[in-house]
C-alpha cells in the first residue's frame, strides 16, 4: 500500500483524518453520498516545516561556498600550471 493511497483512504468511516511529515500537515478525507472522495489539507504544527526549510538553506548554503572555494582553486592551479 503506498503512502498515498493510505493518506487518502476512508476506511469503514466516513470521515478520516490523518497527518504526516511529523503531524505538520494534515489530510482529512470525507466519502461523499456520490462515491466520490472529498481531500482537504492542511497545516497543523508549522515548526518541521520550518526546521526542514532552515536545514535545506544551510546545507545548500555550504554546497555553493564549497562549489566556489573548489573553483577558485582550480583557477589558481591552472594559473600556476600556466605560468
Amino acid at each position: 500500500m503506498t503512502l498515498l493511497t493510505l493518506i487518502f483512504s476512508t476506511g469503514n468511516d466516513e470521515i478520516v483524518e490523518r497527518s504526516a511529515f511529523f503531524g505538520s500537515v494534515v489530510f482529512e478525507t470525507v466519502k461523499k453520498d456520490s462515491g466520490a472522495l472529498g481531500i482537504t489539507a492542511g497545516v497543523d504544527n508549522p515548526i518541521p516545516l520550518v526546521v526542514l526549510f532552515v536545514l535545506l538553506i544551510v546545507v545548500l548554503t555550504m554546497i555553493q561556498a564549497i562549489y566556489r572555494g573548489l573553483k577558485e582553486r582550480r583557477e589558481q592551479l591552472l594559473n600556476a600550471s600556466g605560468s
